[in-house]
């Protein structure tokens, strides 16, 4: 099964793409050859930059304060369920109380470490952190994997108390909305998104299709409403085609 996703605000967008380049880094220093130790330094570096250039700690907590209300909000006579919520409000504000104790932005201490804006300064040319032109970030290739993995982690680490509640942001807003079965009739499926003020604040779309099918969806996505049209290639190199049969899927419609 394949899940692709659709973020339906900018906050959920970049959330979504910070998970996806924390994993890429993991991924990347779990494996540390020296190519690999490369691209996790990139990926360190593209991170900083989108960090230093939006405010994702204010972001975060905007999120985890709408979580926490509704939520509290929420009242079962179960009292499993009542544990359960009340131990998920504890972790919330146990990552708000984390948030606020950062001061500053995140990975700030970049702006004045010689080595890694040394590095940054060589990406922004095509081809440029190589052996020649970067001889000290050769070295630095060249030293003890241990040392090259202890250092990454230790770079990585201001961004950890991010990743954690976006972490746990991100799983609550999945796990907010059951699959539903639908199908798209010539590969085309259009739905509403919510209608009146009471409506639910949707932030997140996951389309559920079988690895075996040879087409994806291409997802557009306004505040109230939304279409899915389901693109079939066979080359790469050529435009894709929407499906023409009716299309059978799963979708959950997440929101916390």
């Amino acid at each position: 099964m394949i899940i692709y996703e659709q973020p339906l605000n900018e906050k959920i967008r970049l959330f979504m793409r910070l998970e996806h380049m924390f994993d890429r880094f993991d991924y990347y220093v779990s494996e540390p050859s020296a190519t690999n130790s490369q691209t996790a330094i990139e990926l360190l570096l593209e991170l900083h930059e989108m960090s230093s250039r939006l405010d994702v700690k204010s972001a975060i907590l905007k999120i985890i304060d709408h979580q926490t209300m509704v939520i509290k909000g929420f009242h079962d006579e179960d009292d499993v369920v009542e544990e359960k919520k009340n131990s998920i409000i504890e972790v919330l504000e146990e990552k708000t109380k984390e948030l606020y104790s950062f001061h500053g932005q995140f990975g700030q201490y970049m702006k004045n470490h010689s080595f890694l804006n040394f590095v940054k300064q060589r990406l922004s040319v095509s081809g440029g952190l190589n052996a020649f032109d970067a001889p000290i970030f050769n070295l630095w290739l060249n030293q003890p994997v241990e040392m090259r993995t202890e250092q990454l982690k230790s770079w990585i680490e201001p961004y950890q108390k991010s990743r954690e509640a976006i972490k746990l942001v991100m799983k609550l807003i999945r796990k907010s909305a059951e699959q539903v079965e639908h199908v798209a009739e010539d590969g085309f499926f259009q739905s509403t998104l919510r209608t009146g003020a009471k409506a639910k604040n949707y932030q997140l779309l996951r389309v559920h299709l079988p690895s075996s099918y040879s087409y994806y969806p291409e997802i557009s996505a306004g505040t109230q409403r939304f279409s899915i049209r389901f693109v079939s290639i066979d080359d790469l190199a050529e435009r894709g085609k929407q499906v023409q049969d009716d299309v059978s899927f799963s979708l959950s419609i997440c929101g916390f």
